[in-house]
């Protein structure tokens, strides 16, 4: 169990106004122990988050759990043959993860607010915000590119090399924005299709808006000089980054050939930190939920017609196992090579629970057809037992 992060900034605004949630937390130094205090009333939660790890590490989960089981009741877990295979010094440091398309979930929320700030809404055409977009057939909507219905072309479409990666992102010099904008399709009228460049193309948009490059957006720190800065006696600034070339290596679980090629991924999956880093993420997000913070409402809307994606998440009900009514549940998947992560958030409950494995073989399931390990996991994590 990992030392209590707290969050540093995270505001919504309810007054038909709403700022931006950032996503930098702060987390308070180890005193003795685990440095928890533990509520009188926190004993059923824990033991929630002590039951989904149990059944995981059961099914030969190999990886990281870390559980909010309920106002910011939080542990993590490394699974033991982690350890044994020497991913990082996961004793004495908090575990980083490259958290593949968790970016896009975390770009959607930090954009709508500021595309709301700046006066544009889902349905503004995104030539309208970059100057330099190409002319050629219709340009995509803002919704149509956080729903992948945007006409673009797709980096796996692109040769891919020996390593079995597209040349999208082993040759990111030829390839990227500029890329991704150009020899493009009009939108189509049904359908939607995955598509990297998508995000991509919504991190300039994001930078256009608001005048920061994405990966501060996001929550990365500007250097040790910043960090110094809002660093407060006691607490340690999160490490949350945009992965480069140069400083994947700091992500404790990252091996050849991902660390070559995941900087190209950018704005689509390219973000790397803990866990902890996602838990508090979601709190933030489920705060939004809660207050009804209009910018962030569409992040909620799970359309049917598009297999219940919502924007940067799927959402969806379903009625676990145990529980006596349905619960509504935000996920989003990422997966890059051997790195697979999973995020669930159940916002009326203010609980989400987010795993990373580097097993490509372990079934997860699908929560909305109530059958596997996840369906399973969010009925323990929703469901309280009667005393």
């Amino acid at each position: 169990m990992f030392r209590l992060p707290f969050l540093a900034l995270a505001a919504v605004c309810l007054s038909g106004q709403s700022a931006p949630i950032d996503v930098r937390l702060v987390m308070p130094e180890k005193q003795g122990g685990t440095g928890l205090v533990m509520p009188a009333d926190a004993q059923g939660a824990f033991q929630r988050a002590q039951d989904i790890r149990e059944k995981a590490f059961a099914r030969g989960f190999k990886g990281e759990i870390a559980i909010d089981a309920g106002n910011l009741r939080l542990s993590s877990q490394v699974s033991q043959d982690m350890q044994r295979e020497g991913y990082g010094q996961i004793t004495s440091e908090v575990p980083q993860w490259p958290y593949a398309s968790l970016t896009k979930q975390m770009l959607a929320a930090r954009l709508l607010p500021e595309l709301r700030n700046a006066g544009h809404t889902l349905d503004t055409p995104v030539s309208r915000i970059l100057p330099r977009w190409p002319k050629g057939p219709a340009a995509p909507t803002i919704r149509q590119l956080l729903q992948h219905r945007s006409g673009l072309r797709n980096p796996e479409d692109t040769p891919k090399g020996a390593n079995g990666w597209p040349a999208f992102y082993n040759e990111p010099a030829k390839h990227g924005l500029s890329w991704c904008m150009s020899a493009r399709s009009a939108p189509p009228a049904t359908g939607w299709t995955y598509n990297n460049c998508d995000y991509i193309v919504l991190g300039a948009v994001l930078e256009e808006v608001s005048l920061e490059k994405v990966e501060y957006m996001l929550g990365a720190s500007r250097g040790r000089e910043e960090e110094e800065s809002l660093t407060a006696p006691g607490v340690t600034i999160s490490k949350l980054r945009m992965l480069s070339a140069a400083g994947s290596g700091a992500i404790y679980a990252i091996k050849s050939p991902e660390r070559e090629v995941i900087p190209a991924y950018g704005a689509s999956g390219a973000l790397g930190g803990t866990l902890m880093d996602v838990l508090f993420f979601n709190w933030g997000l489920m705060r939004a939920y809660k207050e009804d913070a209009p910018a962030l409402k569409p992040m909620w809307l799970g359309d049917p017609e598009l297999g219940y994606m919502a924007l940067g998440q799927w959402v969806f009900e379903v009625q676990p196992q145990g529980c006596s009514a349905p619960v509504k549940v935000a996920e989003r998947k990422g997966e890059i090579g051997q790195y697979r992560l999973s995020n669930i958030m159940l916002p009326e409950l203010g609980r989400s629970m987010v795993f990373a494995t580097v097993d490509p073989a372990f079934e997860f399931g699908e929560i909305w057809q109530g059958e596997g390990f996840m369906a399973e996991a969010v009925a323990l994590l929703a469901c309280d037992k009667e005393n």
